[in-house]
């Protein structure tokens, strides 16, 4: 029997711009927080689809991935390392960090269990959650972060691999969960966030605010300077929304993630690539200066 395509189009927002794809649906499910769905293109593989926005794509995820935790945690000498990753239910920000031996512990917070389920199933991407290092929590993010300030846990780096501020992670972009999610770096630590952005006739703009109801975390970080020292690499991804994509860390302290300390590469990342991310064209230094 021939497969059945139908035509799919990603939710525009207040954006009026997506992508149209020409896909066969493999599973669709309203799950108790999101609606998720897996789309298969004869070219680019499988999609992964969280209320309409592509999350990963099997042709360009490991753009993404291999960017978004490489760099900060090779951008400084780093000895028995511990991670706490926010969301990142398709796996592929947890298989990149268990690449390096230096990472002692990885703690996994994700709202919706089955998005992880579906990936496995589907994607095939997702790192080892059955390595001794890996603890995976299934609970808000907000919550957990609250928990865990009170608590006094402390990590060197995390990476928040979050949905749009739709659905389940609505409870994230706040003023209260940057406060608390502050609490949880470590003097010498990282928080690394990430969006989308569009350059319009007459400024930039980011996806984030455009597909929620206010500022992303990167506007309400630089605005309120809970983390106040703040560095910026960008690179392309081409099935995430205007393909330029940035990379924003946070931390405490001053110090800089620009110069690789390791000669490690992947598929896309090598110590030029990371060098490289970090020259912005001179509209977004002034845009996001």
């Amino acid at each position: 029997m021939a497969k059945k395509t139908i035509s799919w189009r990603e939710r525009s927002d207040n954006l009026g711009l997506s992508v149209v794809f020409d896909v066969e649906v493999l599973f669709r499910e309203k799950s108790d927080f999101q609606t998720i769905e897996v789309l298969s293109h004869d070219r680019f593989g499988r999609l992964l689809s969280l209320d309409g926005y592509i999350q990963a794509c099997q042709a360009d995820e490991f753009i993404y991935h291999e960017m978004a935790v490489h760099v900060p945690l090779l951008g400084q000498k780093r000895l028995d390392t511990s991670v706490l990753i926010v969301g990142g239910g398709d796996g592929g920000i947890l298989r990149e960090v268990l690449k390096h031996d230096f990472v002692k512990n990885v703690t996994m917070v994700e709202i919706d269990e089955k998005v992880i389920e579906v990936s496995n199933r589907f994607l095939g991407i997702q790192g080892n959650y059955k390595d001794p290092r890996v603890s995976l929590v299934i609970q808000d993010a907000s919550e957990f972060a609250v928990k865990a300030k009170n608590n006094g846990v402390l990590y060197d780096v995390i990476i928040l691999d979050l949905t749009e501020p739709v659905g389940p992670s609505a409870s994230v972009f706040t003023i209260d969960f940057v406060k608390n999610i502050s609490k949880l770096v470590g003097p010498s630590g990282v928080i690394v966030d990430s969006d989308s952005i569009f350059l319009a006739r007459s400024d930039g703009f980011f996806l984030q605010e455009e597909s929620g109801d206010g500022e992303n975390l990167f506007s309400v970080i630089r605005n309120t300077k809970i983390l106040p020292e703040i560095e910026i690499f960008r690179t392309h991804v081409p099935f995430f929304p205007g393909a330029d994509f940035m990379f924003f860390l946070y931390s405490l302290e001053r110090m800089s993630f620009k110069k690789p300390t390791s000669e490690y590469s992947g598929k896309h990342y090598s110590p030029a690539i990371h060098e490289a991310a970090f020259v912005l064209p001179a509209w977004q230094r002034e845009w996001l200066g």
